[in-house]
């Protein structure tokens, strides 16, 4: 007695397209984008953890350690990078907000019966509305960076 075999006819080339389907697929919306740019910051902001434990983790080599993996850190090139890593930050936690709301539905409105033409849910006003007040929240977000960095640049 065998298993039966399980026909691949639903599957479509972009289901196997990996992590290059991200990009694979920009005839996309708005919030494809959204999705896209969350994954991009996500996995930069891994990158940056990693990069701020290494750093940290040189104390343990001495005082000397320290000094030295700072002393490569320390520049303005650095500090731009650090810029782009608040940005991310900043970026990834309006836009996580956004999603928790939708998931659990508080943009979406009330369900509608599922009748032809189908209502797409995502271009009504609520989500679009709060992708224009996540946008406007993260900018403001930017500037007070921003001008946190600039301080530290000029002083």
């Amino acid at each position: 007695m065998g298993f039966a075999k399980r026909e691949k006819k639903y599957k479509s080339k972009y289901n196997m397209t990996g992590t290059l389907g991200w990009i694979g697929n920009l005839r996309m919306n708005m919030e494809r984008y959204l999705y896209f740019l969350h994954r991009v910051t996500g996995i930069g902001l891994v990158l940056y953890l990693i990069l701020h434990i290494l750093v940290t983790s040189s104390r343990m080599y001495g005082e000397g350690a320290y000094e030295i993996s700072h002393s490569i850190i320390n520049n303005p090139i650095a500090d731009i990078g650090l810029f782009f890593v608040m940005a991310g930050l900043i970026f990834h936690g309006v836009n996580g907000i956004r999603l928790i709301l939708n998931e659990y539905g508080f943009l979406l409105g009330k369900p509608t019966k599922p009748v032809y033409p189908y209502r797409q849910v995502l271009k009504t006003r609520g989500p679009r509305y709060f992708i224009l007040l996540m946008i406007i929240i993260g900018a403001i977000l930017l500037l007070i960076v921003g001008y946190e960095l600039l301080l530290v640049w000029v002083f």
